[in-house]
């Protein structure tokens, strides 16, 4: 990051000086990520019953809104070189651009082993990615700059990399937003789950079913089985926690078994 701002400002390229103003961020994104890794995995204590596992999401919401912030800073930027185009030093920007390139490889190598299985890692690896492709497109302006000397080729590649900033931090907002709006996990199909409880021997009906995450890959569900013959009920309770609810990858699980239906579970069934 030191060495693309120090470049940007001695070449005169906006797409370096974007570049490494993302690479800002990634620092401060990494370092969250890492901050909420450690918090998510202390023990549920009598405040936070589920314990900190939360936190990932929200460095994922604030990694996503970090970029989004970026962005606007780097289109103002751009706005102003596009009408009025400063000259940039070719040879010296190709040579930093290569280097950050080959910096954010090896960062983008380190995560992509995990960032499947969590979105606090993921927003960092997204965030790495992003200014993998910036440094590519730097090196292509550095190109077309060397060649044709048309300077507006830096300004258009900061373009393109804010686009490429938006686009990814986008896609991380709408996923960090769906868990904290407490959406059913993604890949988990309700109807399906529903028909399974519903084949468990002795339940007559299944309602107040939801499910949702806590965080990427912890999974949680509540229902209410109505088992009417009380022989059952045990037998129906443990093959839906055990049985059904992992399968559906399902981490925790309350199911409340009843003889006849509850339809409302609040409070305001007491007023009745």
């Amino acid at each position: 990051m030191l060495v693309e701002a120090a470049g940007g400002l001695l070449t005169g390229s906006m797409a370096l000086l974007s570049d490494s103003l993302h690479m800002l961020t990634d620092a401060a994104a990494l370092g969250m990520s890492f901050f909420a890794s450690r918090l998510a995995g202390l023990k549920p204590d009598s405040s936070r019953t589920y314990g900190y596992r939360r936190a990932e999401v929200v460095a994922a919401l604030a990694n996503a809104m970090l970029l989004w912030i970026l962005s606007g800073y780097m289109l103002r930027e751009v706005y102003e070189r596009f009408y009025n185009p400063v000259a940039v030093l070719s040879g010296p920007m190709l040579a930093v651009a290569v280097l950050g390139l080959l910096a954010n490889l090896a960062s983008a190598w380190l995560l992509h082993g995990h960032s499947g299985e969590n979105i606090n890692i993921r927003g960092a690896f997204l965030h790495v990615v992003s200014d993998l492709a910036g440094s590519v497109a730097a090196i292509i302006a550095g190109v077309i700059i060397y060649i044709s000397g048309w300077y507006r080729a830096d300004t258009i590649v900061s373009l393109l990399i804010i686009a490429l900033i938006l686009f990814s931090s986008t896609r991380l907002l709408l996923e960090a937003f769906h868990i904290l709006m407490e959406g059913a996990p993604r890949g988990l199909s309700l109807k399906d789950l529903n028909r399974e409880l519903r084949a468990i021997d002795g339940v007559s009906d299944v309602h107040e079913l939801h499910a949702w995450s806590l965080s990427s890959g912890f999974n949680a569900l509540s229902a209410h089985l109505v088992v009417k013959d009380p022989a059952k009920q045990q037998a129906a309770l443990k093959t839906a926690t055990c049985g059904v609810a992992p399968a559906f990858g399902i981490r925790h699980s309350v199911f409340q078994v009843e003889s006849e239906p509850v339809e409302n579970s609040s409070c305001e069934i007491c007023a009745h």
